[in-house]
């Protein structure tokens, strides 16, 4: 899933986050039924932390729950009610959706399918029965994998409990596995015996990782600089599959997998343009594009798998 699918598929996550951040305060917690229910709530209950945590579930206090994000919870609920009784649409409380939690995890469809996605990438392991450690792009996917799995798990982290730090992690080990891919599809149009020229680019590429990572950590988090970053990056990298593909199709048919991969990732994004409040308050947009990527990663590690076959057999022809 990665380079071709991977980087899409992680700019359509990041971009996803994004846009649902992009307001410091959205129409449901800025209501005046959800502020007057908060304030009485923490005075009622946050006075008194010791009494708090001794009624609190084990597993909320394990996920982090505090007793202002439980007053934020349960007021919540209370203002969604009372805008379906007037017949309003379901607003959305500091940029997202209310999602029932499920033991403490804050959005579990999209937890659980996160953890799936980073599931799929024992792939690597069907890869190495198959493919000689001599080929081509060998370690590089190896490398893919390890980088996929490791921003799954922050993606699996941060829709649990959505924390500045979980937050933070998911997005740069994201942009990181983002940037990577830009690499990796550099790599094989350009041609694994360029590695100066490479390396040169690999180099640029981690500078440039560094310099975004300290402006978004120590100046300012700012969504929509990451968000135009991420969207450029995937584009630049889809067209170059796109193009490869097309010139290499003949002499290499099994690149149809890349571009069913490309194409139904794309159109799996207008699932985030058509946006809409949580079915059952657990499968949102956003949930079911990540449900819909899972099966991706399967072909595209069928297509990884036949790609290093066929650059295996040219490298000993030659």
């Amino acid at each position: 899933m990665k380079c071709g699918l991977s980087c899409i598929f992680m700019v359509v996550f990041l971009t996803v986050h994004v846009m649902a951040r992009l307001a410091t305060g959205s129409k449901g917690d800025s209501s005046w039924i959800f502020q007057r229910c908060l304030s009485g709530c923490l005075l009622k209950n946050c006075t008194n932390i010791k009494l708090f945590s001794t009624r609190q579930p084990v597993s909320l206090r394990v996920m982090g729950w505090r007793c202002e994000d439980e007053c934020k919870y349960t007021c919540m609920w209370s203002t969604v009610d009372a805008f379906q009784r007037e017949n309003q649409r379901v607003p959305q409380f500091y940029g997202k959706w209310p999602f029932a939690r499920f033991y403490g995890i804050q959005e579990p469809a999209s937890a659980i399918f996160s953890l799936f996605n980073g599931l799929t990438h024992m792939m690597i392991f069907k890869f190495r029965a198959k493919v000689s450690s001599a080929a081509p792009m060998y370690y590089a996917w190896h490398a893919m994998a390890i980088i996929s799995a490791h921003a799954w798990l922050w993606s699996l982290a941060f829709h649990s409990r959505d924390t500045a730090f979980t937050e933070m992690m998911d997005y740069f080990c994201a942009f990181f596995l983002i940037v990577f891919n830009l690499f990796l599809c550099l790599c094989r149009v350009i041609g694994t015996e360029h590695y100066i020229f490479l390396s040169a680019i690999f180099i640029g590429l981690v500078s440039f990782c560094s310099s975004h990572f300290y402006y978004m950590a120590y100046i300012k988090f700012d969504y929509s600089y990451n968000m135009f970053i991420c969207s450029c990056i995937g584009f630049t990298q889809s067209m170059l599959w796109g193009v490869w593909c097309f010139l290499h199709k003949r002499e290499q048919p099994y690149v149809w997998k890349c571009l069913v991969v490309l194409c139904l990732t794309n159109m799996l994004l207008t699932l985030e343009l058509g946006d809409f409040p949580p079915i059952l308050w657990m499968f949102d947009a956003h949930a079911l594009w990540h449900l819909g990527t899972i099966p991706l990663a399967i072909l595209w590690y069928s297509f990884l798998i036949d790609d290093c076959l066929h650059m295996l057999k040219k490298k000993r022809i030659v």
